[in-house]
């Protein structure tokens, strides 16, 4: 993937020389060669990929929020984007535990050995707690919205009531 980029390089040119005549004309080509990384399309487009999910993440959460007071709004904007990107990362991080497990095996020496948590689950846990935290944040900015009251009796009482003995 490396691509090689050579170059050539003269120390002084024709035009250095006729200039100044005390200086000696040297054609002398050095090649270098130079390491370039070839850009990885499918680096950038996976890194674009996420930044998409986030930026509509972002927009879904900030519709629920479009009531609020707008100082509230301005006060919520960072909190927004940080929901959107632990949602995102928890969806990548489920995935990569499907893939890989739950559980990883270690072994540090001959007698040293066993099975630990994977490092994705411990992730995955850490971000849950994370996003539960800023979440109940949100939603304390939220408008109140009344339950629904109950009617305390149901109309049977009265129906008993209402009818004479038979």
């Amino acid at each position: 993937m490396a691509e090689t980029k050579k170059t050539t390089r003269r120390k002084t040119t024709a035009k250095t020389a006729a200039k100044n005549p005390a200086k000696t004309v040297q054609k002398r080509t050095t090649r270098k060669t130079v390491e370039k990384k070839a850009p990885e399309k499918a680096e950038k487009s996976e890194s674009s990929r996420k930044k998409a999910r986030i930026t509509t993440e972002v927009n879904r959460i900030t519709k629920l929020f479009a009531d609020i007071d707008e100082n509230k709004k301005k006060l919520v904007r960072a909190t927004i984007k940080d929901v959107a990107f632990l949602t995102v990362a928890m969806q990548d991080l489920r995935e990569e535990m499907i893939t890989s497990g739950l559980i990883d095996e270690y072994k540090n020496g001959p007698d040293q050995y066993g099975k630990k948590q994977s490092t994705a689950l411990q992730s995955y846990l850490q971000c849950s707690n994370k996003l539960t935290a800023a979440m109940k944040i949100l939603n304390d900015q939220l408008p109140k919205t009344e339950a629904k009251k109950q009617p305390d009796t149901d109309d049977f009482d009265d129906f008993v009531y209402s009818r004479s003995e038979v």
